[in-house]
């Protein structure tokens, strides 16, 4: 009988042992592998491309489908990240038959804000080269914002940072935009 509870006791304590183990495992696993300069500027030429496809390629599951606000009609997939410090990255398809490519950051403060803001960027630059223009605008919150278009163009790619307006606390954030300009034209935080 004893011989039984110190088998039965040996099995609970392996088995916690491996669930804290694995758990430990998940714990420090990174959530998303790590992405070269050259596999993102590869995605951000694959993403520019597909704006005309509506990002097809790059949807995931289907989010949302319904009003914002009673405003606008849209549709909200999850997307597939393209860009070493994205997060949170979707696929809008408004009901004016324009759709573009949203990914959306917390940033920890200011300066982490501007730092994300400079490397994203740079990189964008990098990526787009000589027959792009950039335009660099500052925020009303105290933030930035670059704006890379070719003349003639139909697609846009924007990066900025800013202080969030609906929060008490000094929240900022950072975010990734790839489709029409004209869905920029909404006053810039």
């Amino acid at each position: 009988m004893m011989q039984q509870k110190t088998k039965a006791g040996l099995k609970v304590l392996f088995s916690s042992l491996f669930l804290l183990s694995s758990s430990a495992c998940s714990i420090f696993a990174p959530a998303e592998p790590e992405m070269t300069d050259a596999e993102a500027c590869v995605k951000l030429h694959e993403l520019i491309a597909d704006h005309a496809e509506n990002f097809k390629q790059f949807r995931g599951s289907l989010k949302n489908t319904g009003t914002i606000r009673n405003m606008h009609n849209m549709q909200i997939w999850n997307a597939e990240r393209v860009f070493p410090m994205a997060k949170n990255c979707q696929v809008w398809q408004w009901s004016s038959g324009l759709t573009n490519y949203y990914c959306g950051w917390d940033e920890s403060d200011q300066q982490d804000a501007k730092a994300s803001f400079n490397q994203g960027a740079e990189l964008v630059n990098q990526c787009l080269g000589k027959k792009w223009h950039s335009k660099f605008t500052r925020t009303t919150s105290g933030g930035e914002s670059a704006l890379f278009y070719q003349k003639g163009g139909k697609t846009v790619v924007s990066i900025r940072y800013f202080k969030e307006s609906r929060t008490i606390s000094d929240s900022w954030m950072s975010t990734l935009y790839v489709g029409d300009e004209s869905n920029l034209k909404v006053k810039v935080q």
